[in-house]
C-alpha cells in the first residue's frame, strides 16, 4: 500500500508529526534563563554532523531560553530530516535546568531511523511534446533524482526545474508543473521497504516560436541606434522559442556598456499563431564615468594591494566600443612598488561576429625593485572568440605584445668568486610576443566553485619579430617558447545540491620555456648567451596562490629565485567548507576555513627536474567570501624543504636539527587560490 505525503516542495511546509517527550524534572521555568549548552545526540549510526544540526536551530547559546522556540527547533529539526527522506525519524528532548545559575541546557536526541529512497519516478503530460525535447529529459546521464538513490526534497525541486528548463529551451514557452507528489510504501515486501515513488505533472502547452522584438529607448543619446542592439540578439524571428538564448542575449547586452540593466520581456504571446513577441526597454545611461579603484593584484606571485583612477567613454566612436584610461599605484614593500598608465579600447562586435571582440591597450610602466628600476612602454592587441558551450574548448584568446624596456641597475653588483663588482648600468631591452590561449571552463561558481572543472592550455612565442628589431635598433631581444597547462577540478563533498557547504578541489599546473635562436646578450662588450628569458615571463615558486609554506620567491632549484626558472610544475589539494551558511546572523554565513597540501617547485629547466627535490607545504586558512571574492589568511608549513640552507637546519620539519621558526610562512590573498 502506498500512502500520499503532501509535499508542497517548493513554497509550502508541511510537517510530519510525531510524539515527542521532555523530562519532567524541573521544566518549569519561571523568570529569566539562560541557554548555557546545546546538545545533539544520536541513537545509533546518523547522516549528518551535530553541527550541521545546531545550525538550522533558532536557539542560540547564550540566548536567553524561550520555551515557544525551543519548541520550534524541535519541528525545524524533525522538518531537516524529513526533507532529507527521513520519514520516520523521531526527536525527543531533555532540558536540564541549573536553577542556581539560572542557566538551562536544551538536549536533543535524535533517532534517524531508515532512510527512504527512490523506486518509481513518473512525469506526466509529457506524451505531446516532441521526441528530441523527451530524450533529453529522460536522458539519465542528466537526471538528479534516480532509482535507488535517496530521497531529497531540494534534488526533487531541481528535477523539477531542469525539465522545466528543457521545455523553455524548446519551444514550450507557456508550460507549467504541478507540486510533485511523493508516495510512501508501507508494505512487508522487501523490495518495497524504505521507498518512495516521485509522481510530476507538467503541462507542456503547445510550442511556440520567436516572434518580433520591439525596441524602445529611454534617454536616447548618444548615436546609440538599434542596430548597435539588434546585432547583439542570438536568435532570430521565426526561431523555436528558446529562453536560454533570451538569457544569452541579455548577457551579450549588459557588455554594451552604456546601457542600463537592459532585459528582454516577454510582450505577448500569440496562441494562434504561436509566436511569442518580445520588448527590450533600452536606458542609455551615462556616457563618460570617472571611478576611484582599490584592488589586488599579484605580479610574479607577489601580492600587491593599490589604488588607482579611471575614466571611461562607454560609447567611444559608437558602436558599442569603450575607451578606458587609469592610472594606478601598486604596493608590497617599501622595496617593491609599481606605477602604470594604460589606454585601453575594448571592441565588441569585431569582424561583424557577436562572438568575437578585440582589446588595443597601450601604456606606461614602472618598476621599483631593490636595486633595480624598469621603465616599460607597452603595447596588446588581443582578439577573443568565444565557442559554443557545448565544445570542449569554450574561449580562444590570442594576443600581440610589444615591449620596450629601460632597465637601469642602480647599485653595485658583486662578482660571484671575485671581490670585484660590477658598477652602476642601464640597457634596453625589446620583446615581441605572440600568445594563444585555449580555455576550457565548465567550473558551477565563482565565488564557492563545488563542481566542474577548468583548463587552460596557453602557448607563447617571442622572436619572430625579435630578429628584425634586434639587426635594425642594435637592441636586446628574446627567442623563446614557453607552454603552460593550468587544470582545476572541483568536487561537491556535502549532501546538498544548493548552498553547498564544503567541496574539494584540485590543482595542477605545469609549465616549460625553451629558448631557442640567437638568443644574444651583449654587456660591456661582451656577448652572453646563457638563460636570456625576460624575467616577467619565468616561473616563479612560492607565495599565497603558490607553495604556500613559502613566500613569494623563495622557492627554486635556480641561481636566483628572484629571477625563477624554465620549467615548474604544481599540484594542490585544498578542502573549503563554510560551516555557518544557515546561522541566522547574515556577516557569519559568508565565513569558511580551509585545509591544503602543496607540492611542487621551480627548476632552471626541465633536464635538472629531480624528484627528491619537490618541496611539500600543508596548512589550513580562514576565508571570508565577499562580490569580490574570498579575503583569505594562510599559513603553510613546510613539510619537506629540498633547499633548506643554514636556517632551515633539515629537509623534514621535525627532522633533526630543524629550526621551526624557518618553516613556515603567513599569507594574505584576494580570491580563491585557484
Amino acid at each position: 500500500m502506498r500512502i500520499l505525503l503532501k509535499l508542497l516542495l517548493i513554497s509550502g511546509v508541511t510537517f510530519f508529526c510525531y510524539h515527542y517527550s521532555y523530562c519532567q524534572e524541573n521544566t518549569s521555568i519561571e523568570g529569566v534563563y539562560e541557554i548555557d549548552e546545546i546538545n545533539i545526540k544520536f541513537e545509533s549510526s546518523y547522516a549528518f554532523e551535530e553541527s550541521a544540526i545546531i545550525n538550522l536551530l533558532s536557539s542560540k547559546t547564550g540566548d536567553v531560553f524561550d520555551m515557544n522556540t525551543y519548541l520550534l527547533d524541535v519541528e525545524r529539526i524533525k522538518k531537516f530530516y524529513f526533507d532529507n527522506g527521513f520519514f520516520n525519524a523521531r526527536i525527543d528532548t531533555n532540558l536540564q535546568v541549573i536553577r542556581e545559575d539560572k542557566e538551562v541546557i536544551e538536549n536533543f536526541i535524535v533517532k534517524e531511523n531508515e532512510r527512504f529512497s527512490y523506486y518509481n519516478i513518473e512525469y506526466k503530460g509529457l506524451d505531446s511534446i516532441d521526441a528530441p525535447v523527451k530524450s533529453l529529459i529522460f536522458n539519465n546521464k542528466r537526471a538528479l533524482i534516480v532509482k535507488g538513490k535517496y530521497y531529497s526534497k531540494d534534488t526533487v525541486n531541481l528535477e523539477l526545474l531542469r525539465i522545466m528548463e528543457i521545455l523553455f529551451n524548446n519551444g514550450y514557452a507557456t508550460a507549467t508543473s504541478g507540486f510533485p507528489e511523493i508516495l510512501k510504501y508501507e508494505t512487508n515486501k522487501e523490495n518495497l521497504l524504505n521507498k518512495v515513488d516521485v509522481i510530476i505533472n507538467f503541462d507542456p502547452k503547445r510550442k511556440y516560436d520567436f516572434g518580433k522584438t520591439l525596441i524602445k529607448f529611454t534617454n536616447y543619446k548618444y548615436n546609440v541606434t538599434e542596430e548597435d542592439i539588434r546585432r547583439e540578439l542570438t536568435y532570430k524571428e521565426n526561431q523555436v522559442y528558446d529562453k536560454s538564448k533570451i538569457i544569452e542575449s541579455e548577457l551579450k547586452l549588459s557588455k554594451f556598456s552604456i546601457l542600463e540593466n537592459p532585459r528582454i520581456n516577454i510582450d505577448t504571446i500569440n496562441s494562434v499563431t504561436g509566436k511569442v513577441d518580445l520588448i527590450i526597454n533600452a536606458v542609455v545611461g551615462k556616457k563618460y564615468d570617472i571611478t576611484p579603484e582599490v584592488f589586488g593584484y599579484y605580479f610574479q606571485n607577489y601580492f600587491y594591494v593599490g589604488t588607482g583612477l579611471s575614466f571611461s567613454d562607454r560609447n567611444f566612436l559608437g558602436g558599442g566600443r569603450v575607451l578606458t584610461t587609469s592610472a594606478r599605484v601598486y604596493f608590497n614593500s617599501l622595496e617593491n612598488n609599481r606605477f602604470d598608465i594604460v589606454n585601453s579600447v575594448y571592441q565588441p562586435f569585431l569582424f561583424g561576429n557577436r562572438f568575437i571582440t578585440g582589446n588595443w591597450n597601450i601604456g606606461y610602466e614602472y618598476v621599483l625593485e631593490k636595486s633595480i628600476n624598469i621603465g616599460r612602454l607597452k603595447n596588446s592587441f588581443g582578439v577573443t572568440y568565444e565557442l559554443p558551450k557545448h565544445t570542449y574548448i569554450n574561449s580562444l584568446q590570442a594576443r600581440w605584445d610589444l615591449e620596450n624596456s629601460r632597465i637601469v641597475v642602480d647599485s653595485d653588483i658583486p662578482i660571484e668568486g671575485s671581490e670585484l663588482v660590477i658598477g652602476k648600468f642601464d640597457y634596453n631591452e625589446f620583446i615581441s610576443k605572440l600568445g594563444l590561449t585555449a580555455i576550457h571552463n565548465s567550473v558551477n561558481s565563482i565565488i564557492f566553485p563545488s563542481g566542474g572543472n577548468y583548463q587552460s592550455y596557453e602557448f607563447e612565442e617571442s622572436g619572430l619579430l625579435s630578429g628584425i628589431i634586434r639587426r635594425i635598433f642594435n637592441t636586446s631581444t628574446f627567442s623563446y617558447f614557453k607552454f603552460t597547462n593550468l587544470s582545476s577540478a572541483y568536487i561537491n563533498t556535502s549532501n546538498r545540491e544548493v548552498n553547498v557547504p564544503s567541496a574539494l578541489a584540485f590543482k595542477f599546473l605545469a609549465g616549460i620555456i625553451i629558448e631557442y635562436g640567437q638568443n644574444t646578450f651583449t654587456f660591456l662588450g661582451q656577448e652572453y648567451s646563457e638563460d636570456r628569458v625576460p624575467r616577467d615571463t619565468r616561473y616563479f615558486g612560492g607565495g599565497s596562490s603558490s607553495i604556500r609554506g613559502w613566500g613569494a620567491k623563495q622557492l627554486g632549484i635556480v641561481p636566483n629565485k628572484e629571477l625563477g626558472g624554465n620549467f615548474t610544475f604544481e599540484n594542490t589539494v585544498e578542502y573549503r567548507f563554510k560551516p555557518f551558511m544557515t546561522a541566522e546572523n547574515l556577516y557569519l554565513r559568508d565565513l569558511g576555513f580551509a585545509t591544503f597540501i602543496d607540492y611542487g617547485n621551480v627548476w632552471s629547466e626541465i633536464g635538472k627536474f629531480k624528484l627528491n627535490e619537490i618541496a611539500l607545504a600543508s596548512g589550513a586558512g580562514i576565508r571570508y567570501y565577499t562580490i569580490i571574492g574570498a579575503i583569505r589568511f594562510d599559513v603553510g608549513f613546510k613539510i619537506y624543504d629540498p633547499q633548506p640552507g643554514p636556517v632551515g637546519g633539515s629537509n623534514w620539519i621535525f627532522g633533526k636539527g630543524s629550526n621551526f621558526s624557518d618553516k613556515y610562512n603567513f599569507q594574505f590573498g584576494i580570491g580563491n587560490t585557484f
